[in-house]
């Protein structure tokens, strides 16, 4: 590796999003069995939850639907981690197996889920003061994630470093926010139309009635999944990415000392 790949000199969205879907490609299968983590909780989630407008509310279905809906907010947190570790080892030259990202995943969920309330209250507070402020505390927030997997920071300290490494680039970071959420937006859509749903090829009113009249059918089940299994991918080796990149722009650390804390 020369000097100038191992110290660049500024952010470069094109850079990271070329590494992010690099990384995506070479741990394809990896990456999609732990995607499973959390898309069959999602489907059991969406099995038992009550269609919007049901008259007939059982206690046990609330209490199923609940219990569901919190193994899967557990298991998007498990993803996420599991996803950081086979990123930042892919970075290294090597290959992750699903045994290693699945346990770095369960090691770390529970900060991980403390982390995230903390930034969704954060954020939250932040959009109710004219939006500006909340966008600005999810991008100063964004790497808070990878930061607790690679350096093992406190859950209040991995706020406190995501802040450190995003200062001076925070405009690229949300300019990269942007880019990765109109793909979701277009993955979603696209799947969606594959599922027969036709979200690509109607107006938006009818494909809003689509929509609200096949809530909880299989189509609408399995493309929720699929789509919400992409885009999880895409969001955690997208952090992991840009972690990565402002790691090695600021502090010349290259994929070999990051992989290190794994082994």
């Amino acid at each position: 590796m020369t000097t100038a790949e191992t110290a660049a000199p500024r952010f470069e969205i094109e850079r990271v999003v070329k590494r992010t879907f690099s990384v995506i490609k070479n741990n394809l299968v990896v990456f999609g069995l732990l995607s499973l983590i959390t898309a069959i909780p999602s489907v059991v989630w969406s099995l038992v939850d009550p269609p919007p407008g049901a008259a007939f509310f059982s206690v046990t279905t609330i209490a199923l639907s609940a219990a569901t809906w919190l193994v899967y907010v557990i298991s998007i947190f498990v993803l996420q981690a599991a996803v950081v570790h086979g990123t930042v080892a892919d970075l290294n030259g090597r290959r992750a197996s699903f045994a290693d990202c699945l346990a770095t995943g369960l090691k770390h969920f529970l900060p991980l889920l403390l982390i995230a309330l903390i930034y969704f209250l954060c954020v939250f507070i932040g959009l109710i003061f004219l939006v500006i402020p909340g966008i600005m505390i999810a991008v100063m927030m964004s790497v808070a994630v990878p930061a607790r997997v690679v350096e093992h920071t406190g859950i209040i300290t991995s706020f406190y470093r995501s802040q450190d490494l995003t200062d001076g680039h925070r405009w690229a970071i949300f300019g990269l926010f942007v880019a990765y959420y109109i793909v979701q937006i277009i993955i979603s859509m696209t799947v969606f139309s594959i599922m027969g749903l036709g979200f690509m090829t109607n107006s938006p009113f009818e494909a809003a009635v689509i929509a609200a009249t096949a809530v909880n059918t299989w189509p609408v089940i399995l493309a929720s999944a699929l789509a919400q299994m992409i885009n999880a991918i895409l969001s955690a080796a997208g952090a992991a990415s840009i972690y990565y990149e402002l790691r090695q722009i600021k502090e010349g650390i290259g994929p070999e000392s990051l992989a290190s804390v794994f082994d």
